[in-house]
């Protein structure tokens, strides 16, 4: 909580130190959240080499499915996000995350699983993460933060008054000394 200060001084240091700490907090969270979540390539891989479960891949599936899955999935899409479930000689299933919304707020997300015949699949890709990536983004990121606390300081007066001048204190309330109260109106 920002609490004034005696000197005029005082008032722009604290100004400043209490934006370079929230700066230094939101970089704080920003590189987290870009650790956490990180940045992810898609290998592409064959149907056949697929063989952990619950493995992250897209699929290009063709058109006909695209438009089979539409009913499904609310929307028309070659490229499917999901985990692959499980596979059988012919077919695979694969399961996609829905999320469900009531104005705007994310309720709850279940899984659909959906299952594809291999001749429906043209392309699979397997999500790996991307180390380079990931070390740009974060790069980046705390560079572009550094910038804007950099432009925020600049803000402060460099020039403000001097250290040994006093604030003068505020000028004293017209309504001192008179009992007020509150009369509910009808």
């Amino acid at each position: 909580m920002w609490q004034p200060a005696v000197r005029a001084g005082e008032v722009a240091r604290r100004s400043g130190r209490a934006v370079r700490v929230s700066a230094r907090a939101v970089v704080a969270l920003l590189v987290a959240g870009a650790a956490n979540t990180a940045c992810y390539t898609y290998a592409p891989v064959s149907v056949g080499a697929m063989s952990e479960t619950r493995e992250d891949v897209r699929l290009r599936v063709t058109e006909d499915a695209a438009a089979r899955l539409s009913k499904e999935l609310g929307t028309f899409s070659i490229e499917i996000d999901g985990q692959l479930n499980g596979q059988g000689r012919d077919s695979i299933s694969l399961g996609v995350p829905i999320d469900r919304t009531y104005r705007g707020t994310t309720i709850g997300t279940t899984t659909q699983v959906l299952f594809l015949a291999r001749s429906e699949i043209v392309d699979v890709r397997r999500r790996q993460f991307s180390r380079s990536r990931t070390v740009l983004f974060t790069t980046g990121t705390v560079v572009g933060f550094g910038l804007l606390a950099a432009g925020i300081k600049q803000l402060v007066d460099p020039n403000g008054a001097p250290e040994t001048q006093t604030t003068p204190p505020p000028p004293p309330s017209p309504y001192r000394g008179f009992i007020r109260f509150k009369l509910p109106l009808p």
